[in-house]
């Protein structure tokens, strides 16, 4: 998923993309919805069962900025 593709709210761009810039890429399903995230630097790895669980995560990443 690159950068151009990310939609939604004004917020959730702006985190999605800088947590692109530090490593995080983003797994989107056939609706393109993201569904996980992950970082090949650290090896972490969040998987989103809900887009709620997801905005509440960027919303978390966010705020520890």
């Amino acid at each position: 998923m690159n950068m151009e593709s990310i939609k939604g709210s004004s917020m959730i761009v702006k985190m999605a993309r800088t947590l692109m810039s530090e490593g995080w890429s983003f797994v989107p399903d056939e609706f393109d919805v993201i569904v996980k995230a992950e970082n090949k630097t650290t090896g972490e790895e969040v998987s989103f069962p809900s887009i709620g669980n997801l905005k509440m995560w960027m919303y978390e990443k966010a705020l520890s900025y």
